[in-house]
């Protein structure tokens, strides 16, 4: 009896997949029968909930169910055991007779379709039984003398596993093959991220051209020469501690020097998620995460946490005189620390490595002994090895909250006195956010969460004038002004920010509102002159453009009408906006004022 893998199969190159002997031949395929690779009808891509959906013709009936919800896709190698009978329960071929399970890619037609279609709805360790018609099998010819014309034929299947591959170009010039496990995590790395990575080429003969172990690699950086095209591809689909094979043609792998292409052996061991951690979002601290932590929890702003500083380099990596490797306890957000440190810790977990690039103004930490480090770059390798676990500010009563916030803005304008402006700055947006919502509150408490929350923001907008965020200034100050219209201090803190934007007109608007409210604050009188000098030279300025705007018109080709003079034509007298002396006196007089009104502007903060 010839084998049922002769049959429905197809010939295997591979000598160790088949049982045949060298003088066996395939029947001619039949209409619907082998070599098909049409999924138009009940194809792959008809997916269901249970997997892709079965035409008529292949009916399905699960004999051991699995516990698993991955299926193989089309391409994938699958690795199977049948028992093939027909209808009157004859049987004509038995993968577990030869005790050998039978592979073959999945949807490229090299077995009868039925089979291509029926698997692709399998789980693994899935055991199923296909009863296939006549038209998904060997059709109206069948293939004498094992299968009768119009047979029906019923398979029995188990899908032992599969090997995923993937044409990663779409050209078949790189074949990925998923080898080890499914990777951990979610993340894939793209463009730019750095990853650690093993990576072994092969020649078709099986001979090493290259080995590379654990090295770091960027993405995208072509630091792999002629294999990087086809290795950030893989990485593209790749998770951590996911291995998998790439069969290269010698146009992704290293040309004519192996013209028979290359194997590549790839293991993605690490990916170093890279974040900007800065206050500003500018650069200026960029934590690297070298080992991964545990669970979810962070720190919170005011718990006790501790903090291992191993090393510290310079940006070309050498060691920074003067650095004393340090376990350091601080609280986090009270400024205990330097910013670089403040910044990074808040986003790590507990157990967590990384490395911290930061420019020497926020990372020159006198616990490390790198106080004298005025310029350049700190490189700092840090591990977070405890932290306080406390309520979570919704989890707290309001009287809990209250008590919390007031305390955290003591420590923010305490940090404010301290020069420590950004952090400042994180204290009172945290209070801030505690008290978004309060109208529910007791009304003992809702008019303390109000003034806290106020105090705040007020606090935020002399914050960001010391920051020099004008726009900010003036949108906290209009936040303040929407429930309390006559707030001085924001009126004046906004009329500030409009000063730097220019905005004078609205600068004069607010110091007037000011005067009006307290007519003894010399420090709105000041301001106010200050706008006022500004307007009169942007007045100026335009006046001064207007008017050489008339002479370009004037030396144009537009003809004269009748005897009038050229347009824009005028005498230095004319030319001249407003008398020079008395500019100079207004100007002189304004700027002697304009710097009593800064120095308010400065205690006012």
């Amino acid at each position: 009896q010839a084998l049922f893998v002769f049959l429905c199969f197809g010939p295997d190159p591979s000598p160790s997949s088949s049982a045949m002997s060298s003088d066996e031949e395939m029947p001619p395929m039949g209409a619907g029968g082998m070599g098909m690779d049409d999924d138009s009808e009940g194809g792959m891509d008809d997916a269901g909930a249970d997997g892709p959906i079965l035409p008529e013709g292949v009916k399905k009936e699960i004999i051991t169910a699995s516990e698993g919800f991955k299926r193989p896709k089309k391409g994938d190698e699958v690795t199977v055991h049948y028992v093939g009978t027909l209808t009157d329960g004859t049987e004509f071929d038995s993968s577990r007779k030869k005790d050998k399970p039978f592979v073959f890619p999945l949807g490229k037609g090299q077995v009868i379709k039925g089979w291509d279609l029926g698997v692709a709805t399998m789980l693994k360790g899935e055991v199923a039984k296909f009863t296939i018609s006549s038209e998904f099998g060997y059709g109206e010819s069948g293939s004498p003398p094992t299968i009768p014309p119009n047979a029906s034929l019923v398979f029995e299947v188990e899908l032992i596993s599969w090997a995923s591959k993937d044409d990663l170009f779409g050209d078949e010039g790189v074949i990925k093959t998923t080898l080890e496990g499914e990777g951990k995590g979610w993340k894939k790395p793209s463009d730019g991220d750095e990853v650690r990575l093993t990576l072994k080429a092969e020649a078709a003969d099986g001979s090493v051209i290259e080995e590379r172990k654990s090295i770091e690699y960027v993405v995208g950086s072509d630091a792999l020469g002629p294999l990087a095209k086809a290795v950030d591809m893989a990485l593209a689909g790749m998770r951590k501690n996911e291995s998998v094979s790439l069969k290269c043609a010698k146009e992704y792998a290293y040309g004519e020097k192996h013209p028979d292409g290359a194997t590549i052996t790839l293991a993605l061991e690490e990916i170093y998620e890279t974040k900007d951690m800065s206050f500003g979002k500018d650069g200026s601290v960029m934590k690297k995460q070298t080992q991964e932590g545990e669970g979810f929890d962070r720190p919170k702003d005011g718990v006790k946490a501790t903090l291992a500083v191993t090393a510290a380099t310079d940006g070309a990596g050498a060691a920074l005189p003067g650095f004393k490797a340090a376990t350091i306890e601080f609280t986090v957000g009270d400024g205990e620390v330097c910013d670089a440190l403040e910044c990074a810790v808040g986003e790590m977990k507990k157990g967590e490595k990384a490395v911290l690039t930061a420019s020497a103004s926020s990372a020159a930490e006198a616990k490390l002994g790198l106080q004298d480090v005025k310029e350049g770059k700190i490189v700092l390798t840090i591990e977070l090895q405890e932290f306080e676990k406390k309520k979570e500010i919704w989890d707290m009563s309001e009287e809990e909250k209250v008590e919390f916030g007031t305390a955290r803005k003591e420590v923010g304008s305490q940090l404010l006195k301290a020069g420590r402006y950004e952090l400042a700055l994180q204290k009172y947006k945290k209070v801030g956010e505690a008290f978004s919502f309060v109208d529910n509150y007791k009304e003992e408490n809702k008019g303390k969460a109000k003034a806290l929350k106020q105090a705040c923001e007020l606090n935020k907008s002399a914050v960001y004038l010391k920051l020099q965020d004008w726009t900010e200034a003036k949108n906290t100050c209009n936040s303040i002004l929407k429930d309390d219209k006559e707030n001085i201090k924001a009126i004046f803190r906004r009329a500030q920010a409009q000063l730097h934007l220019k905005n004078f007109q609205d600068c004069m608007n607010d110091c007037k509102k000011v005067v009006e409210l307290d007519s003894q604050n010399k420090e709105a009188r000041a301001l106010l002159k200050l706008a006022q000098a500004g307007q009169k030279e942007e007045d100026k300025q335009a006046k001064g453009l207007f008017a050489n705007m008339c002479k370009a018109l004037g030396k144009g080709p537009i003809p004269a009408p009748g005897k009038a003079d050229k347009i824009g034509e005028f005498s230095d007298e004319e030319d001249a906006p407003m008398d020079a002396q008395d500019d100079e006196a207004e100007e002189e007089g304004a700027k002697e004022e304009g710097q009593a009104a800064e120095e308010g502007a400065k205690e006012s903060a």
